[in-house]
């Protein structure tokens, strides 16, 4: 079986705005006031943070679907990429909504003599739910649908084919040369951008194919 190149990691290859980032100043200043004010205050602060939470979700959803339509509309990714990633963002927002609700519920029961546990049972539960949202539904789209960067993963390994023939070098090396070539993410998704994706591919491939040690 013929070496392909593989996907390497990298940190992502869209913008998303952090739910915990703007959360977080909301968090600390009900946290501040659990150990300085009193019950009233804390109880104030701990629906104050639910109404954020809920309203925190649905802007960094819609955020986060303005992006992507940027992207889309600029041609940086495709139809496919931009329903694909509107059914991901949804997913999360109904995630950490109902995340927020089972946590809460779970320690209704201590709510009203510990404030703290339910604030924080709510946190736990949103970032549960919306992790497993998250990994669900990308495990069951990624069953019947290719990504941008899968079909650039794709084209860049039939561009491969094409050049080792071209280059006339053997099987055992062009499977060394395989191994040695970093693609990740980001450039798959920049190769999607480009009118010229053959050229952009093969400006990326050739300098590994000029080098004479890589395929010795």
């Amino acid at each position: 079986m013929e070496k392909r190149i593989k996907l390497k990691k990298s940190k992502g290859i869209l913008p998303k705005k952090g739910i915990l980032k703007l959360l977080l100043p909301k968090i600390t200043k009900v946290m501040v006031n659990l150990v300085q004010v009193g019950p009233r205050v804390i109880l104030r602060g701990a629906f104050q943070l639910l109404r954020a939470n809920i309203w925190t979700r649905l802007v960094s959803t819609v955020v986060i679907v303005a992006v992507d339509s940027v992207q889309f509309l600029r041609k940086r990714i495709s139809k496919k990429q931009f329903s694909i990633n509107l059914l991901l963002s949804f997913s999360l927002l109904f995630g950490g909504a109902a995340g927020w609700v089972a946590g809460t519920n779970s320690v209704l029961g201590v709510a009203a003599e510990n404030t703290a546990i339910w604030i924080i049972a709510g946190i736990a539960g949103a970032g549960i739910f919306s992790a497993g949202m998250d990994f669900c539904c990308k495990k069951i789209i990624g069953k019947f649908i290719k990504n941008d960067v899968e079909d650039m993963l794709d084209l860049i390994n039939s561009e491969f084919d094409r050049m080792i023939n071209e280059a006339g070098i053997t099987r055992e090396q062009a499977d060394k040369l395989a191994a040695a070539i970093e693609i990740d993410d980001k450039v798959c998704v920049q190769c999607y951008a480009k009118s010229n994706k053959q050229k952009y591919i093969r400006h990326i491939l050739q300098p590994h194919f000029n080098d004479a040690d890589a395929v010795s």
